[in-house]
């Protein structure tokens, strides 16, 4: 979702005209009627009914309007708020980055940073979610990414997104895992990620939760090459929905049915930092680049 996308609909729904709506934004009409059609697509919901005098809401459009006014004007007063300390902060910020840098949108949250605060010098540490929040303890880094819920009275969670892990296994292996149970399940063999990843504890806890554990048989540190085993047939393994879609459109792996797991992606900060201009400079990028909150988008 991009605010262009939230502008756009914003000024159909105030207008109710693609032509006033299109002269406003400065596009051609077939621009912004590409621009809201796309956006229906990707939020799956009909905004606007299309009819001979205009555009009108439909139901969904009308429930999701006031957030779309309330998440522009979040970003242009962030906007606003950035233009009066541009040049003002400055400074190191040490980010600890996970997973891959498209799912954590690391190109648009830095590019956005940067455009903000210019004097900002970013230090970027790779690692897994335990290792980066061990590292954020340790004041190694002032802010991370983190995949899992934390509770813990020192450190503040910004949630950004929302994930969704399956059991992902083998194509060959479909009719065996429709009709499996958990045991049978556990029995199977298993790919295993490093311990403190968010994919080593939600497994554990997947079958803690049920007094069974799993047969491991390879341990992978990242998701494609956890895919690319599952693929060829070597074992099972629990992966990010998004991951193992190209696969399972492909119908080179297949989900198991019986468990689609949440898992918040969240940027984490010391409380006995926030007050620090960099991090404060950090965290408004977030919202622009992650403009809703993710409990609505769930």
């Amino acid at each position: 979702m991009e605010l262009n996308q939230l502008r756009s609909f914003l000024s159909v729904a105030r207008t109710g005209q693609l032509v006033r709506a299109s002269e406003q934004l400065h596009l051609t009409q077939s621009a912004l009627s590409k621009q809201i059609k796309s956006f229906e697509e990707e939020l799956g919901v009909l905004l606007f009914a299309r009819t001979p005098a205009g555009m009108v809401l439909t139901g969904a459009g009308r429930r999701l309007l006031p957030l779309a006014v309330k998440t522009v004007e979040s970003a242009q007063e962030i906007a606003s708020m950035a233009t009066s300390m541009r040049g003002t902060v400055s400074g190191a910020l040490k980010l600890g980055t996970i997973i891959d840098p498209e799912s954590i949108r690391l190109g648009p949250l830095l590019a956005t940073l940067l455009e903000l605060y210019p004097h900002v010098d970013v230090s970027l540490l790779h690692g897994i979610s335990g290792g980066v929040v061990q590292m954020l303890r340790e004041k190694q880094v002032d802010t991370c990414f983190y995949l899992g819920t934390l509770k813990d009275p020192e450190i503040a969670v910004r949630q950004l997104a929302l994930e969704h892990y399956v059991v992902v296994g083998p194509a060959a292996w479909e009719a065996q895992l429709r009709n499996a149970d958990w045991e049978d399940l556990a029995a199977m063999p298993w790919l295993a990620a490093p311990p403190g990843s968010s994919q080593h504890g939600l497994v554990d806890q997947m079958f803690a939760e049920r007094g069974l554990a799993c047969h491991t048989v390879v341990e992978a540190d990242q998701e494609a090459s956890m895919i690319e085993l599952v693929q060829t047939g070597v074992a099972l393994g629990l992966m990010r929905e998004r991951i193992a879609a190209p696969a399972l459109r492909n119908g080179q792996a297949v989900v198991w049915p019986g468990v689609r797991m949440p898992c918040p992606l969240s940027l984490l900060y010391l409380r006995s930092n926030e007050d620090s201009l960099t991090l404060q400079a950090l965290l408004a990028a977030a919202q622009v680049v992650w403009p809703a909150d993710a409990d609505s988008l769930a």
